[in-house]
């Protein structure tokens, strides 16, 4: 076990391109189960390869246990690789797979057997040890390559999307699998995905790339709760955020809409953050409204179809806009929606709506938001909704950097 330390870390493919990773700087601690996350052409991968040797390290340092490995051969380094593609010898059975690198070190027979045979006993491999990856299925062999990493004993293990290859019943099963182990193990591991839901389940933290720089890392559920900016708002969590642009403030509230008989709808946000927005001189604010966070007050049936073009926007005409039918509108303390999709999961739902639209200072990025319905609560495309945020469950964000203002 060891802790890994990247201290401005970073790698560059292209003189005239970004970095591929920028400036690093990420401490691991012993035993910790760590996940890079983000999206295709972030930085992960390249970073999980710096720290296992497969990649030069262009400015900046390494620390394995305190020792500086930037220049150290990948052999030299204690970490074991378990690829994306398994990397399986197919002319060797399981066993043989498994004990090739101990035999390379010259490990004494008796020793490679017991080894190989506790791994293989931790995967369930007993019965699989003399067939060869070709008449493995493809959850076996991802087993197969674990116990290879296993059977080294390594300081550090490198998990580049292990499974990536696998089908999604198999994916859950077995990321349940590898997180077991690697609590069972204690060792420190540092696994790379593209999937949310592997990272906010297996990670003791998850750390969030965008454009190979880093943007947050903590708990998965800081993560969700607390993003650090708009970015992760928007990556962490399925469906996505809702959102707003250019939500006014007025009267130290954050309004949504608005006319001269009516407030508009206030999002409840703190007076501390009002301060710290004001003291940057903005007048308005990025407000992020999860699915879970809105509250249906009504449906109705659609009585006219709706076209769906680009942006939409919210202002006091959308939000009294007569979206369904008048004698139950509740007022103009909600939204009205069109309901342009529905995705039903079995315990729950997700809508996918239009605002009605209006010409407003209030813009929904995307063109639309995304509600959550319970089993109970049956939703069809056409549908009118009025919808309403729950209170204390809005983020707030800075419209000049998008940070988030609790850590302005």
């Amino acid at each position: 076990m060891a802790t890994v330390d990247f201290v401005a870390a970073t790698r560059i493919f292209d003189p005239a391109q970004r970095p591929a990773v920028n400036r690093l700087d990420l401490s691991i601690e012993d035993g910790e189960f760590l996940v890079l996350v983000g999206p295709s052409g972030c930085g992960k991968s390249t970073t999980l390869r710096m720290l296992a040797g497969l990649e030069p390290v262009d400015a900046g340092s390494i620390m394995i246990d305190g020792k500086d490995v930037t220049t150290m051969r990948p052999r030299d380094r204690d970490c074991a690789m378990v690829f994306q593609s398994y990397a399986l010898y197919p002319n060797m059975t399981a066993r043989q797979n498994m004990a090739f690198a101990l035999e390379n070190a010259k490990m004494p027979r008796p020793e490679i057997t017991t080894k190989v045979e506790t791994a293989a006993r931790m995967l369930q491999l007993e019965d699989l040890l003399d067939r060869k990856p070709g008449k493995m299925s493809g959850g076996q062999r991802q087993r197969v390559a674990m116990g290879r990493a296993i059977v080294r004993d390594p300081k550090v293990f490198c998990m580049d999307e292990p499974l990536s290859n696998l089908d999604a019943k198999l994916r859950v099963s077995t990321r349940s699998e590898i997180a077991a182990l690697q609590r069972r193990l204690g060792v420190t591991t540092v696994y790379v995905t593209h999937d949310q839901t592997e990272a906010m389940t297996m990670g003791d933290r998850v750390c969030v790339l965008d454009a190979g720089r880093l943007q947050q890392v903590d708990r998965p559920t800081t993560l969700y709760e607390a993003p650090y900016n708009t970015f992760v708002a928007g990556f962490i969590g399925s469906p996505a955020i809702t959102l707003l642009d250019g939500v006014p403030i007025r009267e130290g509230r954050a309004l949504l809409g608005g006319t001269a008989q009516h407030s508009g709808i206030d999002l409840g946000m703190p007076p501390r953050l009002v301060a710290k927005l004001a003291a940057t001189g903005a007048s308005s604010v990025i407000v992020g409204i999860r699915p879970e966070a809105w509250e249906i007050v009504d449906t109705a049936t659609a009585t006219a179809s709706t076209d769906v073009t680009g942006a939409a926007c919210l202002d006091a005409a959308s939000v009294g806009a007569a979206s369904v039918e008048a004698a139950d509108a509740p007022g103009l303390d909600t939204i009205a929606l069109t309901v342009d999709l529905v995705e039903e999961l079995g315990s729950e739902s997700f809508a996918h709506c239009t605002p009605a639209a209006a010409e407003g200072p209030v813009t929904v990025r995307g063109g639309r938001l995304t509600v959550r319905a319970d089993k109970h609560q049956h939703l069809a495309a056409g549908q009118r909704l009025r919808v309403r945020p729950r209170p204390g469950e809005c983020k707030f964000f800075d419209p000049a950097g998008e940070v988030n203002l609790e850590y302005l």
